[in-house]
């Protein structure tokens, strides 16, 4: 009894304590290993570092056009103040992968135009998992003009971290079209086609969001209206579902989806502001509110879009990345209330670079080990000496 008490109470400090430092209990004894590295363990780890915000870090892909992706990150070292530490470069699992999307902790990687390679990535455990190649099934009849979606998210009806990609086929006309819908799992990493078919509506937005189980894109209509919507698909049951819109976007300049504080987001751009929606209650159209407003003028001069990427811990600031026309990507703090924007000053950020966010999570400790190359060329001159 005492045995089952200590063992308890361990894991009580365990779950506590930042990724980093826990990684490196795994060597203390067999029993602490068996303990950190078991399913129960991660997940209340996980839901630990989920309420609490703890270890949120950036990882920064950069974009300067080079002939490999280098990724960096930083780390919220002050939850009052809002600030990030001085990055630090990491090592990616794959050469030239670039980021697709993200959920909980874990970074979706892809190679290429096609996305035809995949990984997942943990980038504080410093390990991956590469998905078996997959190639494209190109419908008879069809031209060679297509597009490829990704979209990653956690099932958790399953308890599985599914990639789900979405190959876009037209003719040579651009009028008829098809669409090519697969998934691969973590826990059954094989590429399944998905025989529910695809409504008569393009995907009008570049990027996907994952929350509770669905994946979403905003979506038209194909029959000349162009009246825009959201397309659903649940991981678990592998059906679609459209929802409504919290304002008619086609009236807009353009539209964003994103997950902000644990909800569903839409981001309508307009000529002189922008106005952030949220869903309220999950799945509920009529629950969609706006949460805040901004004014273009607050923002950068050739200011192109933006994307929310999470609240301050006091709910009353949100961090936006911000992408001008040309020039430096620039991460800023809207105060919600007082309506100003504080641009978050690091001189070790790249200068063009996309965020990804990162919460503390020791999913994929069972995955490929990330190699750091300054660590295999110090072997090699010690080998030769």
């Amino acid at each position: 009894m005492m045995s089952n008490l200590l063992q308890e109470l361990i894991a009580e400090i365990l779950i506590r304590l930042p990724v980093k430092s826990v990684v490196r209990f795994l060597c203390v004894s067999k029993e602490w290993y068996a303990l950190i590295t078991s399913s129960y363990f991660i997940k209340m780890h996980l839901k630990f570092s989920i309420e609490t915000n703890r270890d949120r870090t950036l990882i920064l892909n950069e974009e300067d056009f080079a002939p490999a992706s280098h990724y960096f990150s930083a780390v919220q070292f002050s939850s009052k103040h809002n600030r990030f530490g001085k990055t630090v470069e990491i090592y990616q699992p794959l050469l030239n992968w670039v980021v697709s999307d993200y959920c909980d902790g874990l970074v979706c990687l892809h190679k290429g135009h096609e996305k035809q390679d995949v990984a997942i990535w943990n980038p504080l455990v410093r390990k991956y998992r590469r998905f078996p190649f997959e190639p494209i099934e190109e419908p008879s009849g069809l031209s060679d003009v297509r597009f490829s979606h990704l979209a990653f998210g956690y099932d958790p009806h399953n308890d599985d971290y599914k990639v789900l990609r979405v190959i876009e086929f037209y003719m040579e006309d651009m009028i008829g079209m098809e669409f090519e819908v697969k998934v691969c799992s973590m826990r059954s990493p094989t590429w399944k086609k998905i025989d529910e078919q695809w409504p008569n509506m393009v995907i009008c937005c570049w990027k996907s969001v994952a929350l509770n189980g669905d994946v979403y894109w905003l979506v038209a209509d194909r029959d000349g209206q162009h009246r825009m919507s959201l397309l659903a698909f649940n991981l678990a049951t592998e059906k679609f579902r459209l929802y409504g819109t919290p304002v008619p976007l086609e009236n807009y300049l353009s539209t964003f989806l994103d997950v902000l504080g644990g909800l569903l987001c839409c981001i309508v751009h307009d000529y002189t502001f922008c106005d952030v929606y949220l869903m309220k209650k999950y799945g509920v159209e009529s629950s969609w509110t706006r949460s805040f407003k901004i004014e273009k003028n607050v923002l950068c001069r050739d200011f192109e879009y933006f994307r929310t990427l999470m609240f301050s811990t006091n709910g009353k600031k949100v961090l936006l990345e911000e992408h001008p026309e040309c020039g430096r990507t620039n991460l800023i703090w809207y105060d919600i209330e007082k309506k100003r924007c504080y641009r978050v000053k690091n001189r070790s950020f790249p200068y063009v670079f996309k965020v990804a966010i990162c919460i503390g999570s020791l999913l994929l400790l069972d995955g490929d080990n990330v190699i750091d190359p300054t660590q295999k060329e110090n072997k090699r001159k010690r080998k030769r000496n």
